[in-house]
């Protein structure tokens, strides 16, 4: 397990409405820690605000050039 700080918010859209209607959601929020794990198939795993499961980079590996994990959280 790796502990890692949010620093960007991290929204989401309601999946359970229609599309026209879909609203975003929090799902990671500023400054907020999340504690990750590898899944079986490499990706770093963290839940969210509700405790949701989502991949938050596609391999522990690969970490230092995960752009999109780079903009949104970093290691504590």
């Amino acid at each position: 397990m790796i502990l890692v700080r949010c620093i960007k918010n991290v929204y989401g859209e309601a999946v359970d409405i229609p599309f026209d209607f879909m609203e975003a959601r929090l799902l990671f929020k500023v400054n907020n820690f999340y504690m990750a794990d590898q899944d079986k198939e490499g990706h770093l795993m963290t839940q969210d605000e509700e405790g949701e499961p989502h991949i938050i980079a596609d391999s522990i590996e690969l970490l230092s050039i995960d752009s999109w994990f780079h903009q949104h959280f970093v290691l504590t």
